[in-house]
């Protein structure tokens, strides 16, 4: 889910991400297979974050405010336009827009060899392929990999690149440890 900081988003934001990461949370806490969980676990963090910057929102806003929150934006009810109301719309869109675009927001990811080892091992895993068959698709060594799954070592961008192939995901996904 991914939105922009700009009107339409803010009202697509409401009436679209909001729902729909609420039904994504609702499903991932339903099922118990570990691996829908595992395929899913990008789309569950962004929902479980747009949800948190919908908490801060609330919780920033004056009660008539919350009130045009839920009744206007959220369940898409009419609502009386004046002066007041416009104020108000206005005042949270500038609210959604630092909670969600905070200026200090960090744009850079980091590279952790711990958690991209328990990726690629849980791909593996979940894909049925042994320590030996993925090794020799990379031709590397069975130690090699098994040290890249452990996190000892950092895995090289080449050797990550085919793994995405073979894990039919992009390197982003992988390096974050999602399906």
């Amino acid at each position: 889910m991914h939105f922009r900081n700009n009107e339409t988003d803010f009202w697509n934001w409401f009436r679209h991400y909001l729902r729909r990461a609420k039904s994504v949370l609702k499903a991932y806490d339903n099922i118990d297979s570990t691996s829908y969980r595992i395929k899913n676990i990008k789309q569950y963090k962004e929902a479980k974050e747009i949800l948190e910057q919908y908490e801060v929102l609330k919780y920033s806003l004056s009660d008539e405010q919350n009130q045009l929150l839920e009744k206007s934006l959220i369940n898409n009810e009419s609502f009386k336009y004046n002066i007041k109301t416009f104020n108000n719309i206005d005042e949270i869109m500038r609210n959604w827009s630092r909670i969600c675009f905070p200026k200090q927001k960090l744009q850079l990811k980091s590279i952790d060899k711990v958690e991209i080892g328990k990726s690629i091992k849980e791909q593996r895993l979940c894909h049925d392929m042994s320590l030996k068959f993925v090794a020799d698709l990379l031709q590397i060594s069975e130690a090699t990999l098994k040290s890249y799954e452990m996190g000892t070592r950092l895995v090289r961008f080449d050797v990550m690149y085919q793994l995405s192939q073979i894990y039919n995901m992009n390197i982003d996904d992988l390096i974050q440890g999602n399906a």
